[in-house]
């Protein structure tokens, strides 16, 4: 089983490799660790949910369900602040992490504005990376033997009815009075 802690060796391990200077030599593919593990922050973002990464852009966050620490596992749900969405992305880390470990992370977040083609950039062969997202997207799947695995509508649409009625999102403010 693949949770958090093994996710925060392997940026330890970067850390051990290459110092303050990891930057220069990897780029985590819209996989930043978020250390320790918290709640996003986000009004949009479940309560019952701790985050472990972030992609940098737009504070989406990727989060697991009703996480006490960083020995959980899954499901993982990915926090879209922009589009106020939240989307059950994967059913344990393993999952998630295979889902990047070809192309990345950061184009998940389009799930939430155009998922059928969302779903086709994942599905197609791996556009060139440079040296430094394939340092990192190698390290994943080496480290943390991870192999691709497709995402899928019919995937999603599971991982929806299973898990998204456990979400606990506060209700939005600040639509009152309007």
């Amino acid at each position: 089983m693949l949770r958090i802690k093994e996710f925060f060796a392997l940026d330890d391990l970067i850390t051990a490799r290459w110092g303050r200077q990891a930057f220069r030599h990897v780029d985590y593919c819209g996989l930043l660790p978020v250390r320790p593990v918290e709640h996003g922050g986000y009004e949009c973002t479940p309560t019952n949910t701790l985050s472990f990464a972030r992609t940098g852009g737009d504070g989406v966050h990727f989060s697991v369900l009703n996480a006490r620490d960083e020995t959980a596992d899954g499901p993982v749900v990915m926090t879209v602040p922009l589009a106020e969405a939240n989307l059950v992305v994967a059913e344990t880390v393993a999952e998630f992490l295979s889902i990047g470990c070809q192309t990345g992370w950061f184009e998940l977040e389009q799930l939430a504005y155009d998922a059928p083609a969302t779903l086709a950039y994942y599905a197609a062969a791996p556009a060139p990376a440079s040296a430094q997202e394939q340092a990192f997207l190698d390290l994943v799947r080496t480290e943390l033997h991870v192999a691709p695995v497709a995402l899928t509508a019919e995937r999603l649409t599971d991982l929806e009815q299973r898990f998204g009625p456990q979400l606990q999102v506060p209700p939005f403010e600040g639509a009152e009075g309007i």
